[in-house]
């Protein structure tokens, strides 16, 4: 089944205010990116980031026998909380 068509499922997580907030900014400029009305089906919504940051993770090179905890995902992967909202509404 192409991922287009995968059915989807509900699932229930906790992010702060700013990480909602974020994710809502984001998806809504995306959708004035598009000169055209899109169709409903199609616009982006904050659902989908999550959708495609579960694909970008997936897809890193991570040995997840040696990942124990978040901060040993975000050192391995060069994140650090704070510049995922840093400067975000600057």
């Amino acid at each position: 089944m192409a991922d287009s068509q995968a059915k989807l499922v509900a699932i229930n997580i906790k992010i702060t205010k700013d990480q909602r907030n974020w994710l809502s900014k984001i998806a809504s400029q995306i959708r004035d990116n598009n000169e055209h009305l899109v169709p409903l089906q199609d616009r982006v919504f904050p659902q989908h980031l999550i959708g495609v940051a579960i694909d970008l993770l997936a897809s890193q090179d991570v040995d997840w026998d040696r990942i124990s905890n978040i901060d040993d995902l975000r050192k391995h992967s060069n994140i650090q909380t704070s510049n995922i909202i840093k400067g975000l509404y600057d």
